[in-house]
C-alpha cells in the first residue's frame, strides 16, 4: 500500500512539473509564436523579405535577448510601429542618420502624433534605437547584435520597464535608396493611463 502511494505521488509530481513547463512555454517569458521569425527571416536582407517579416524577426531577436535574461518580451504596438516606420523612411536615401531628421519632429513629437503618448498618462517612458548596415550587416540578426554590442542600445533593449515596441525597417541606406542593406528603428515604450 505504501509503494502505491509513492507511485501516485511521483506521478502527480511529474504531471505538475509537466504542466508548469507547458505553462511557462506559453508565457510572455518565452514568446513561442514569434520564435519562428528569428529562424525564417533573421539572416535575410530587407530586400529579400517583406517589411513585416523583417519587423517580426527584429522583435524576435530583441525578445530573445530579453527572455534569455529573465526579462519579459516586448509586445508589438501599432502606435509605436507607425512612428518608427515613418522615421526609418525619413532616413532612407536622404543622408540623414539620426534620431531626428531635418523637418521631422522629435521622438516625443512622433509618439504624441500617433497617440502613444496621450493625455492623462500616470506613467510613461520611451527610448529609440536606430541602425543601418550594408549587405549581410543589414539583416535583423546583425542589427540586433550591433545594438547588443553598444552599451546605450543594449540598455534600451534590456530595460525591464518597457512593455511595448514598434519596429521600422526599410531596404537601402541613409545615402542610397537602392543600396543593398537595411535601415532600422525600434521605439520602446511604457504608457499607463
Amino acid at each position: 500500500m505504501m509503494a502505491i502511494g509513492l507511485r501516485q505521488l511521483a506521478l502527480i509530481t511529474a504531471l505538475a512539473v509537466a504542466a508548469l513547463l507547458l505553462a511557462l512555454a506559453g508565457s510572455p517569458m518565452a514568446p513561442a509564436a514569434s520564435a519562428d521569425a528569428c529562424a525564417k527571416w533573421g539572416d535575410r536582407e530587407p530586400q529579400a523579405i517583406t517589411r513585416d517579416q523583417a519587423r517580426k524577426a527584429t522583435l524576435c531577436f530583441v525578445n530573445r535577448e530579453r527572455t534569455s535574461r529573465g526579462i519579459n518580451g516586448l509586445d508589438n504596438h501599432n502606435k509605436l510601429q507607425k512612428p518608427a516606420q515613418r522615421h526609418t523612411d525619413e532616413m532612407r536615401g536622404t543622408g540623414c542618420f539620426a534620431h531626428e531628421c531635418p523637418g521631422e519632429g522629435s521622438l516625443t513629437d512622433r509618439l504624441e502624433a500617433f497617440d502613444y503618448l496621450a493625455n492623462d498618462l500616470t506613467q510613461w517612458m520611451y527610448a529609440e534605437n536606430v541602425a543601418w548596415g550594408m549587405g549581410n550587416r543589414g539583416t535583423p540578426r546583425s542589427i540586433v547584435d550591433a545594438w547588443m554590442n553598444s552599451s546605450g542600445h543594449r540598455a534600451n533593449i534590456l530595460n525591464r520597464g518597457f512593455r511595448d515596441a514598434g519596429v521600422g525597417v526599410v531596404p537601402g541606406t541613409p545615402s542610397s535608396k537602392n543600396a543593398s542593406g537595411g535601415i532600422y528603428t525600434i521605439d520602446f515604450g511604457l504608457a499607463v493611463g
